[in-house]
């Protein structure tokens, strides 16, 4: 079974609807096909009844009646099940509704054109991982800077990035991460201030893992950052004190670690 052609996904009240081709299904009804949702992070599974007319489909979900966390969508067709997908010309912005208690339900397709998924009650959610293209050290302005892309056609591009990084003790560490969107490709910049030559906050000493944060539209989706093929390995002053800086090496996630 091939990947279903979507027409449409919309919001109808608190009903998402949506609707497709099955491009290699047969002419004549199809009386065994469900819609799945299955739980990204956990095993629950829900299954709903769709509506196979000559080779279209369609089915609604009552998000009131999910529960929270996050839901990839498939649907089945007898024993093979395939992920509803973006495919071009259909809009990939996320949808969101607000149920009556005020749970936040987005719609939305993953990163590089993936599959449909449910987002009940805007929990944090790993969505992935991107590797950085390269860490540099500018020495003008004493900056760790990490460059980086992601394979995202123009539609799916964010609205704002942020290097996130995180200390093993539970402090966390943001800079806003520059994009470029070019037809195909995103491409981000982020520069981590490691003096105070410039800013009176550098990273503090630890060490600390990278995320990519991504905001669409009022949702963020978080990428695990891993570390590109060359590290770096560098002194820097502070107070007129040396403190060593080193960064993992692919394939391993990116670290970055001050002062061990």
């Amino acid at each position: 079974m091939s990947d279903p052609l979507l027409d449409e996904v919309r919001w109808d009240g608190d009903t998402l609807r949506v609707r497709g081709m099955l491009r290699d299904a047969p002419p004549g009804p199809a009386a065994d096909v469900g819609l799945v949702l299955r739980e990204r992070d956990g095993d629950r599974v829900h299954e709903l009844p769709a509506e196979v007319r000559d080779t279209g489909f369609s089915a609604t979900v009552a998000a009131g009646a999910l529960p929270r966390g996050l839901w990839d969508v498939s649907l089945r067709t007898g024993s093979a099940t395939a992920p509803l997908t973006y495919h071009p010309g259909l809009d990939s912005v996320p949808r969101r509704r607000f149920l009556p208690d005020s749970t936040a339900v987005v719609a939305y397709f993953a990163l590089r054109g993936g599959g449909l998924a449910l987002d009940v009650g805007g929990a944090p959610h790993p969505a992935g991982s991107t590797t950085a293209d390269a860490l540099a050290w500018n020495a003008d302005d004493e900056e760790l800077v990490v460059r980086g892309h992601l394979a995202v056609p123009a539609a799916e591009t964010p609205v704002s990035a942020t290097l996130v990084l995180h200390e093993r003790g539970g402090a966390t560490y943001e800079v806003i991460a520059r994009l470029e969107a070019g037809p195909d490709r995103l491409d981000y910049t982020a520069a981590v201030p490691l003096t105070r030559a410039f800013v009176d906050d550098p990273l503090p000493r630890g060490t600390w893992s990278a995320h990519l944060v991504l905001g669409f539209a009022g949702m963020h989706r978080d990428l695990l950052v891993f570390a590109p093929a060359d590290p770096v390995e560098l002194h820097v002053r502070r107070r007129l004190v040396p403190v060593r800086v080193t960064t993992a090496r692919a394939p391993e996630p990116l670290t970055i670690s001050v002062g061990r």
